[in-house]
């Protein structure tokens, strides 16, 4: 949960009831349309169709979802899918409006592995993008549309997918967490951590093995490592005081979090491989919620020190803290983008709060969604998306929205509270 101590919350939360006058960007993009047309080889038993159309919905539903693309109802095609991979007539696609034509030829061997041949076409250029091969046993035939959805996406955008990535976030139960994992898409969810006291801000590790997490033992707060595979927990933060708000260098080596225990509340690292800790930060106000920048060479944080909460970037060689966040009054809960260009954030006007990103200069704010409470952004691990949760009636649900403004949705349900998103970096 990446926002500000509560504390500092209360210290700075207006009385004002009314409700706040975000400027919600929405960019002028325009979904390219796209005909997803899967054949199969010569081999045209039920097994195999069954497959086409289970490669058909997953890969179209990842597209679709990303809301850069808008899939053609098959009923509009012209051409039929072995018509089209037999003699390509550019034409039968440009006449419905066909931008991207992705041609995708299944076939399932005797030994049940799975080959994918996979063209994209600009039909209005006359132009094959790219023409390559999806392989793999027809048991992990999810992860193939997946890949499949990934590399259209990458021919038509010239920007890698997010289609294989997964998901983590905490579910509350009572007195207790759970750390739940699943796919992008919702598929495979699992609790993978169960019966934490209280857990908070996940972050996932480079490689993918573990997650830095904020736990309680008791009352106390503490820092863990928790390993997806074993489900191993090791303490790493364990100090009097506040431990808080992990997040783990692009390299995997460090981890920057929050610590109190040296009198005030400021940005420490740790360092993985030799056990040891250092201050980052050595500020009379409180310094919280740490990120690092891809490149690994800043830190951009949240403090107090000019009397509001608001975020400042700082390399990590030192010197200076530079303002990011210049509109507003009240800005928590930083994620840089795995870009690099951008910053995330929670913003407050009013008693109303929104998602918005920023340049690290501090320019062009925008605010892509709002409610009455938002936290917790987690960018996807192409910067095109990002998450955030939602508290209403006392139940959070995590969300969705393009990172270049577009539609929020969500993706839990209302029947259990999700919060704490975190996405994996692959």
């Amino acid at each position: 949960m990446r926002y500000i101590l509560s504390s500092l919350l209360s210290l700075f939360l207006s009385t004002q009831l009314f409700a706040a006058d975000f400027d919600i960007y929405q960019s002028d993009y325009r979904p390219l349309q796209l005909a997803l047309v899967i054949d199969s080889s010569v081999d045209t038993s039920l097994e195999t169709a069954s497959e086409q159309r289970r490669l058909y919905q997953i890969a179209s539903d990842d597209l679709t979802s990303s809301q850069s693309f808008h899939t053609i109802d098959p009923m509009a095609f012209i051409a039929s899918p072995s018509e089209a991979m037999l003699k390509l007539e550019y034409s039968d696609w440009t006449l419905i409006g066909t931008e991207i034509l992705a041609l995708c030829r299944i076939h399932i061997s005797d030994s049940d592995m799975v080959t994918i041949d996979i063209q994209v076409h600009d039909p209005f250029r006359n132009k094959q993008l790219v023409a390559l091969t999806v392989e793999g046993a027809r048991s992990n035939m999810r992860v193939l549309a997946h890949r499949v959805a990934d590399q259209i996406y990458r021919a038509a955008l010239g920007i890698p997918g997010y289609f294989t990535s997964h998901l983590l976030y905490v579910s509350k139960r009572g007195e207790y967490s759970d750390l739940i994992y699943m796919d992008q898409d919702g598929a495979n969810k699992q609790a993978v951590g169960k019966n934490f006291t209280l857990l908070l801000s996940p972050d996932w590790s480079p490689n993918g093995h573990e997650v830095a997490l904020n736990t309680y033992v008791g009352n106390h707060p503490r820092l863990e490592f928790f390993n997806l595979r074993s489900g191993k927990r090791s303490a790493f933060g364990n100090f009097k005081g506040l431990n808080s708000t992990p997040e783990f260098s692009p390299d995997g080596r460090f981890v920057a979090a929050t610590l109190s225990h040296t009198g005030n509340t400021d940005i420490h690292i740790y360092d993985i491989k030799k056990g040891t800790w250092r201050p980052f930060t050595r500020s009379k106000g409180i310094d919280t919620t740490p990120t690092w920048s891809p490149d690994g060479k800043w830190i951009a944080f949240v403090s107090n020190r000019s009397g509001n909460p608001q975020v400042y970037r700082k390399a990590i060689s030192g010197g200076k803290a530079y303002l990011v966040s210049t509109k507003g009054n009240y800005n928590t809960s930083p994620a840089w983008s795995p870009m690099g260009d951008r910053i995330a954030m929670i913003s407050k006007k009013d008693w109303a709060f929104a998602v918005a990103t920023v340049r690290t200069d501090g320019s062009d704010i925008r605010y892509l969604a709002t409610e009455k409470r938002i936290e917790s952004p987690a960018w996807s691990p192409n910067g095109q998306m990002l998450l955030y949760s939602v508290e209403k009636h006392n139940v959070r649900r995590i969300f969705r929205v393009p990172s270049w403004g577009g539609k929020a949705e969500a993706i839990t349900s209302s029947d259990i509270d999700a919060s704490d998103p975190a996405w994996s970096r692959h």
